[in-house]
C-alpha cells in the first residue's frame, strides 16, 4: 500500500471516528455547568386569598387566571415605592418577552385600605384582600411567579434584578408547553 492510500485511509477512518469520540468526551469529560434560578424555588401551593375582589369591588379568584404565567405581587399594605419597583420590573421583564408576552399576566393583590389606592396601569390586574388574608405571607413585597396550573413555585428577592427575573421567566416560558 502506498503512503498516500494509508494517508487517505487514516482520513476517511477519523472522520467516522471524529462523531462517536466527540459524544464518548461530552458523556464522560465534560460537565456542563447547573443553571441556577434568580429567584427562590419554593415548594408549590395554591394561594387561597378569601375575600378577594377585583377593582370593581366584584368577587374574584385568581382561577380565572389559569392557562397562563402569572407575575405576582403581594402588598400588605398601600403600593410604596418599593411596591412600585416590583410592579415596573414586572412591567418591563413581561414586556421583554416579545411575541410570548401574551403567555404572561401580571397581577398586585394588596390589603384593602383604601378605594383610592389603586394603582394605573393598563395590563396590571389590581385584586383587593382583607388584611386577615394576607397574614401567612411575608410582610415586605416581593413577586413571585404562578405557573398555569395555579401554583406558586418562585419568589424573586425583595430588591429583585431585573435580568435575573427576565432570565428565569423566559427559560420557563421557553421550558413549558402549557400556558
Amino acid at each position: 500500500m502506498h503512503r498516500a492510500d494509508r494517508i487517505k485511509l487514516l482520513l476517511l477512518m477519523s472522520l467516522f471516528a471524529a462523531p462517536a469520540l466527540a459524544a464518548w468526551v461530552a458523556h464522560q469529560v465534560w460537565q456542563p455547568a447547573v443553571a441556577a434560578s434568580y429567584g427562590e424555588l419554593l415548594q408549590p401551593f395554591v394561594p387561597r386569598f378569601v375575600g378577594m375582589a377585583d377593582a370593581a369591588g366584584q368577587p374574584a379568584d385568581l382561577a380565572a387566571l389559569h392557562g397562563r404565567w402569572v407575575l405576582l405581587t403581594v402588598a400588605k399594605g398601600e403600593c410604596g415605592p418599593a411596591c412600585r419597583q416590583q410592579l415596573y420590573l414586572g412591567h418591563q421583564v413581561r414586556f421583554a418577552q416579545g411575541r410570548e408576552r401574551e403567555r404572561v399576566a401580571r397581577v398586585l393583590i394588596q390589603a384593602l385600605i383604601h378605594a383610592d389606592s389603586a394603582v394605573p396601569d393598563g395590563h396590571l390586574l389590581t385584586y383587593r384582600v382583607p388584611r386577615a388574608a394576607l397574614a401567612d405571607w411575608p410582610d415586605p413585597v416581593r413577586t413571585y411567579i404562578v405557573d398555569p396550573l395555579g401554583r406558586v413555585m418562585l419568589r424573586f428577592p425583595v430588591a429583585a434584578e431585573g435580568k435575573g427575573m427576565l432570565r428565569d421567566l423566559r427559560q420557563l416560558l421557553k421550558a413549558s408547553k402549557i400556558g
